[in-house]
C-alpha cells in the first residue's frame, strides 16, 4: 500500500508508528482505523461477531466499528477526512469512496453514540461527508462537524464550514447550520438553530511566525492542531482549527482540565515566533500568557500547560490561571506518531 503525503493526518502520542495491516483485498479498503483509546471493536459486514480493533486495520463499506466505555477510535479515508469515535459509540461505514469513485463522498450510519469529523475537500473533488440516523441526515463539503444519536434524538454542529439537515423522509425542507451552530433534530417537531459551545472554559492558542501549533490534550490520545502548513489534525470534539493567513495559526480546544495540555510547534521558516495562549470562560477572559522564541524549519519545540480550575465536571469547570513551563525541543521519548490515509493512486511511501 502507498500513502499519500498530503493526505496526512497526525497525532501526538506516546507509541511507534503505526503500520497499516492488510487485512484485505487494495480494492476492497475505503479507510483506516486508528485506536486512540482501548477497548474499540470492528464488526465485519459480513460477520456477525466482532473482533478487538488495531491500529492500522483496514475498514470496508458496512463495517462497524464499536467503542466501549473510555474507548476512543480514528477512522481516516481515502480522502484524508477523518472521523473520531466518543465513548460508547457505534457507527457503520455506509459508503466510501474508493479508487476514482471519490466524488461519491463518504456516508455514515451512527447507531448510537458521538462522533467529530474533519472534512477535506480536495481540489477538483465533489465529496462529501454525511453523517446519519434513520431519520436524518447532516452533509458538509468541507469543516469541522459533528452529530449524535440518542433517545431518539439527533444533534450536529459545526465549528467550520456549513451543513445542512435533511429530513430522511423528504417531508421538511433542509435546514442550514452556520459554523459556530447546532442543530438538534426530533422526527416531526421543528429543527431550530442555535450557538454551539463545546465546554464552559475553552483553551485558545494563536501563534504568529513560521511556526505551526499542535495541541495534545491531557488525556494524551487525542489533538488538534497542524504538523506543517498543509497537514491539519483535529480529533477533539468541539475544537477548532483555523490558518488565519499571514502565517497566523489558531487552535481552540475544550479547556475544563487541569492538564497537561502539550503544545508543540512545528518551525516552517527560520525567524522569530510568538505564541499566545489564553483562556476563556462563558466567553470571558481568563488568563492570558505569551512566548516567544526563534526557530529553524522542521525544528519541532514543545511547553505543557497546566491549568488552576474550579470544578469537577471538565464541561463546566472554570479554568483561572496556567503555568507555562519553558519551550524546549520535542525529545524522542515522546515520538510522535502519524496516521495516513491509504491512497491507491501512485505516491511517495512515508517510512
Amino acid at each position: 500500500m502507498r500513502w499519500h503525503r498530503q493526505s496526512v493526518a497526525a497525532m501526538i502520542l506516546m507509541t511507534p508508528l503505526i503500520v497499516p495491516a492488510l487485512a484485505m483485498t487494495q480494492g476492497a479498503v475505503t479507510a483506516t482505523l486508528s485506536v486512540l483509546a482501548a477497548p474499540v471493536e470492528r464488526i465485519a459486514g459480513d460477520a456477525g461477531a466482532g473482533e478487538p480493533g488495531v491500529s492500522g486495520m483496514n475498514l470496508a463499506e458496512g463495517d462497524r466499528v464499536r467503542t466501549g466505555a473510555g474507548g476512543v477510535a480514528l477512522i481516516t479515508f481515502l480522502d484524508g477526512s477523518t472521523v473520531t469515535l466518543l465513548s460508547e459509540t457505534e457507527v457503520t461505514v455506509k459508503q466510501a469512496p474508493t479508487g476514482r469513485a471519490k466524488a461519491a463522498g463518504v456516508r455514515m450510519l451512527i447507531h448510537a453514540g458521538r462522533v467529530w469529523a474533519r472534512v477535506v475537500q480536495a481540489a477538483g473533488s465533489r465529496s462529501t461527508l454525511t453523517l446519519e440516523s434513520n431519520d436524518y441526515s447532516a452533509t458538509a463539503h468541507d469543516g469541522l462537524i459533528g452529530a449524535e444519536q440518542a433517545a431518539g434524538t439527533f444533534v450536529c454542529w459545526t465549528r467550520r464550514g456549513a451543513l445542512w439537515l435533511t429530513d430522511k423522509s423528504g417531508q421538511t425542507d433542509t435546514v442550514l447550520v452556520a459554523a459556530g451552530q447546532r442543530a438538534r433534530a426530533r422526527f416531526g417537531m421543528p429543527v431550530n438553530s442555535e450557538p454551539f459551545v463545546a465546554s464552559a472554559s475553552t483553551l485558545e492558542i494563536r501563534t504568529t511566525g513560521p511556526v505551526v501549533p499542535l495541541v495534545r490534550m491531557p488525556d494524551g490520545s487525542r489533538a488538534a492542531g497542524f504538523l506543517a502548513p498543509d497537514v491539519e489534525v483535529n480529533q477533539v470534539f468541539g475544537s477548532l482549527t483555523e490558518a488565519k493567513g499571514g502565517r497566523r495559526w489558531l487552535v481552540e480546544v475544550p479547556g475544563g482540565h487541569e492538564g497537561p495540555y502539550t503544545l508543540i510547534l512545528t518551525g516552517t521558516d527560520a525567524g522569530p515566533f510568538t505564541a499566545r495562549i489564553s483562556a476563556r470562560y462563558v466567553g470571558f477572559s481568563a488568563y492570558r500568557q505569551e512566548i516567544r522564541g526563534e526557530v529553524r524549519p522542521g525544528e519541532r519545540l514543545f511547553t505543557r500547560i497546566t491549568q488552576t480550575v474550579k470544578g469537577q465536571d471538565p464541561l463546566t469547570a472554570r479554568a483561572v490561571k496556567a503555568s507555562v513551563d519553558g519551550l524546549r525541543a520535542w525529545d524522542a521519548s515522546e515520538p510522535a506518531a502519524v496516521v495516513a490515509s491509504p491512497d491507491p493512486a501512485p505516491g511517495p511511501a512515508l517510512s
